[in-house]
């Protein structure tokens, strides 16, 4: 309403300035005469005051700068006002309204105010590392300010077109941070995210390079579908790749990085921005030799892409003692167009888009027992049994106590109070065998504050995950531990991970119902939403069983095109409202002809609510199409359901 007000005394100082035009002269008034003196400046920026001096401005009425009235003030024989912000910049005049159609102008020129202007900078610099931003209206004479993630960085060099300062300390280094600049003219923020991370990729930003060629890259397959982008298409603005779908395999359209040496058996974190242009836009990263013999040893994920810029990245452990190692980008499976820029490949485990960084070292045990200490009985790594990469940690239970077979992690950096998802893989050399794993301070005093289960162990690598809230400890130390000497089997346990839970977006829609049973149908028997009982948001799914067959109360998913022979990862949360609830979730296709592949065992849903989750890979089926499905009717207990998530898995998250 404000602006409005302001507006409106604009238009009528306007149409009092055309209507006094208009009008016919009093032959008998003779206006008294206005001298301007003296103009304080002859040009200004929007928002500057100017003043004038000189005689008889007791009959000023209005000032305009160009079409833009200039409320003034007046005082004896000094008149000043600020240069109205609409002021069209560049040669202007000042004009002075008195009656009579009495006028005097002024040669005026309206200045553009010289905000920070960032043209360039590294994306990828380490804290204490040095910044180099080059841009306009950067001079030292206009006090620039450089912040990151708003904490003041020291400034070491200042020019009208670089500055150079420090990556402060007291900064996140795991996530990218606003760079913004600000002097005495305004401000002005990076289009582009800041990680303070050192990449070992030369060109990570494509800015060198001519025509569709990028420095440091080489386009191993389907150069003629790899070409540059720049302009506002671009990420901020710079040179970005746009590479066009092959709709084939993955290696169909390669780009790869010039080769850089990586430390063996240390984890890299490789991190890229990307949007995708049409539907069915995605992606996978690998790192290899690459010397044409396939020296390669990690494949990520195939990374679905987003229709607006966001970060992806994949975190590896370095296997190969390779001379030289090349990240390779394998684009060509997808079906869609799409751009990607800001390449680097850092140091240690970073997790972006939704993504949560590995808190736990060796987790899958390629480095031996590092990271791990045997408390009690024996431990060791084989290579005859492994789930990721070639190595597993093997223990053989004493048949007593849980703890008198017990090896923990090193120290991890826990929140109280933040939920963690911990997950691993398992196998039993023989039948009856049975383990448990807690998290401890560990100081010796038992100071525990999560046990799972007992959990048996089947024959055959067997999924398990657990979310836990941080507890209280004493030192703020935290240790995962697994306890597996209640029996004399044999154990294997590979992929063991601890990272804090972000649910994922899942391929299905409206997995936590908030928006009704949009997205699921109901096969058999009845479902409806609850808004008193939930996980998290507002809604979940409820239904109570007949006491008869599972798929008498049975509720799927609309169908997906999952991709056959791809590992998928389905979670849910769960809770009874009273004892002895069970119900199974299956996978199919469903075209009534009973096209299932998965089953889950029967579930017994506890009365709090618990996380179930479970790896499937999906099959082949007539239609292509792939649905969920609770089937709730085995006992006549209600249940609630909530933020059912499928999500693709590489193996070795």
């Amino acid at each position: 309403m404000k602006n409005n007000f302001k507006f409106l005394i604009s238009s009528f100082a306007i149409m009092a300035l055309f209507f006094m035009s208009g009008c016919e002269e009093d032959d008998d008034f003779t206006p008294a005469t206005v001298t301007v003196n003296q103009v304080s400046v002859d040009s200004a920026y929007p928002g500057d005051p100017v003043s004038l001096t000189g005689t008889n401005f007791n009959t000023v009425q209005f000032i305009f700068i160009g079409d833009q009235q200039a409320p003034f003030q007046l005082s004896d024989n000094t008149i000043t006002f600020n240069v109205p912000e609409g002021a069209k910049v560049g040669s202007n005049t000042i004009t002075l309204a008195m009656p009579s159609n009495y006028r005097i102008n002024l040669p005026f020129e309206v200045l553009l105010r010289p905000i920070p202007v960032i043209q360039q900078f590294d994306a990828f610099v380490p804290i204490g590392g040095d910044l180099v931003i080059t841009g306009l209206s950067l001079n030292p004479e206009y006090d620039p300010t450089v912040t990151i993630d708003g904490i003041e960085a020291s400034i070491t060099s200042n020019t009208a077109t670089e500055i150079v300062v420090t990556v402060p300390s007291g900064i996140p280094d795991d996530e990218f941070l606003e760079l913004a600049i600000s002097s005495i003219h305004g401000e002005t923020m990076a289009t582009t995210g800041f990680l303070a991370r050192e990449s070992v990729l030369a060109n990570g930003q494509l800015e060198e390079g001519s025509g569709d060629d990028f420095t440091n890259w080489e386009k191993l397959n389907g150069a003629d579908r790899m070409s540059a982008v720049t302009g506002e298409e671009a990420y901020g603005g710079g040179r970005s790749l746009m590479v066009m779908p092959a709709s084939g395999n993955p290696w169909d359209n390669q780009f790869a990085s010039d080769g850089v040496q990586l430390n063996f058996g240390e984890e890299y974190t490789l991190i890229l921005w990307a949007k995708a242009i049409d539907e069915g836009a995605f992606m996978r990263f690998s790192i290899s030799q690459y010397d044409g013999n396939g020296a390669d040893y990690f494949y990520g994920e195939d990374k679905v892409l987003e229709s607006s810029w966001q970060p992806y990245s994949w975190t590896f452990t370095v296997t190969n003692d390779l001379p030289s190692h090349r990240a390779v980008l394998d684009m060509g499976a997808s079906s869609g167009a799409f751009m990607i820029d800001h390449i680097a490949l850092v140091s240690g485990a970073i997790g972006v888009s939704g993504e949560q960084p590995e808190l736990l070292a060796n987790g899958s045990f390629e480095d031996g027992l590092t990271g791990w200490e045997s408390l009690n009985g024996s431990h060791d790594v084989t290579t005859t049994e492994s789930y990721c990469g070639t190595t597993s940690m093997t223990a053989t239970g004493a048949g007593n106590n849980p703890w008198d077979t017990q090896i923990a992690s090193d120290p991890m950096d826990l929140v109280e109070g933040t939920e963690y998802e911990i997950s691993f893989w398992a196998k039993a050399a023989g039948p009856d065998g049975i383990f448990r794993l807690s998290m401890s301070q560990y100081d010796g005093n038992g100071s525990d504050f999560f046990y799972s289960p007992d959990l048996d162990i089947p024959e055959d690598w067997t999924y398990f995950s657990f979310i836990v809230e941080a507890g209280p400890v004493p030192s703020g130390v935290y240790r995962l531990l697994f306890d597996m000497g209640a029996t004399t089997q044999t154990f294997f346990v590979d992929g063991v991970s601890v990272k804090e839970y972000a649910p994922p977006e899942s391929i299905y829609t409206n997995g936590g119902f908030e928006d009704g049973l949009t997205g699921w149908e109901t096969l058999n028997g009845a479902h409806d939403v609850s808004t008193t009982e939930y996980y998290s948001g507002s809604a979940s799914m409820t239904a109570t069983g007949t006491g008869g067959n599972p798929w008498d109360v049975q509720m799927a998913s609309d169908p997906v095109a999952l991709t056959v022979g791809q590992d998928y990862k389905i979670s849910f949360w769960a809770k009874a409202a009273g004892p002895d609830g069970i119900f199974r979730i299956s996978m199919s296709q469903y075209d009534g002809n009973g096209a299932d592949f998965f089953y889950s065992p029967d579930l017994e849903i506890p009365e709090d609510w618990t996380y179930f989750s479970f790896i499937v890979t999906a099959q082949a089926t007539a239609s292509g199409d792939h649905r969920l499905l609770f089937d709730m009717g085995a006992t006549t207990q209600t249940f609630f359901v909530d933020d059912v998530i499928v999500t693709e898995y590489d193996g070795c998250e």
